[in-house]
């Protein structure tokens, strides 16, 4: 049995508040900590795959989990990033369908899974938690459709600077010596598809924004901003 009030209790989880479990009774956060698994996992292990059953939910405590669509040609793209406070994996669960895409670790990351009978048991017996997830449903559904409109409407320069400035919000710091530095946590290839553009346009937009001196990318994963004003006024230029 889980310690149900030490460093990886639910009940004392900082991240809890972040999810759709952050308002439930004790009784309710004491079963999930008695039956959740943790797991500490590496980049490129597999939470799930693309059309595998569900059998549960995944909580994510600390690092980065990316979901990929695959193709019948074996063909894949990153189409969603899950921070800290993430619950992975609840659509299929209570649309018992299997899962859509497949869910990797991109950083050392610390998983919780909570088995489907310990989230049926919840949904009975804490009605709130069902609300919660099906607001959160709707909520990604109206950003799929934002982020298509967006594709439509908005230049990849403007929506490239806006996944910047996300992983800037995320894993940046301020370097007094050169500016805003941070990680870039995915590769070009999925930055590309983040942004909604082929790789070859991400690598022509990164050039053009060095050259216009909004953003430097001195490494493979790295990139720093040398003002922030900057970035802003040429985000709502282009849109």
């Amino acid at each position: 049995m889980a310690d149900e009030h030490g460093p990886n209790s639910c009940v004392t989880c900082p991240r809890r508040q972040l999810t759709e479990w952050r308002n439930l009774e004790t009784e309710h956060l004491e079963l999930v900590n008695r039956h959740k698994h943790d797991r500490v996992l590496k980049p490129g292990e597999i939470l799930f795959n693309q059309g595998d059953e569900s059998e549960g939910i995944y909580c994510v405590k600390d690092g980065l989990v990316g979901e990929r669509r695959f193709d019948a040609e074996g063909h894949s793209i990153l189409v969603r990033l899950n921070h800290p406070g993430t619950t992975v994996g609840y659509q299929e669960l209570l649309s018992k369908t299997p899962f859509r895409n497949s869910a990797e670790v991109l950083q050392d990351s610390h998983i919780c899974f909570i088995n489907k009978s310990i989230v049926q048991q919840l949904i009975e017996g804490a009605p709130s938690v069902g609300q919660r997830f099906l607001r959160r449903s709707l909520k990604d559904a109206q950003d799929l459709e934002g982020s298509f409109v967006e594709v439509q409407t908005i230049s990849v320069k403007a929506r490239l600077l806006h996944v910047l400035m996300i992983f800037y919000e995320r894993y940046g710091r301020l370097d007094p010596d050169v500016g805003h530095v941070f990680d870039i946590p995915v590769a070009r290839q999925d930055l590309a598809a983040l942004v909604g553009a082929a790789p070859e346009t991400i690598s022509r937009t990164t050039r053009q924004l060095q050259a216009d001196g909004l953003v430097q990318f001195p490494g493979v994963r790295k990139a720093i901003i040398p003002d922030l004003d900057l970035v802003f006024d040429a985000i709502g230029a282009d849109t």
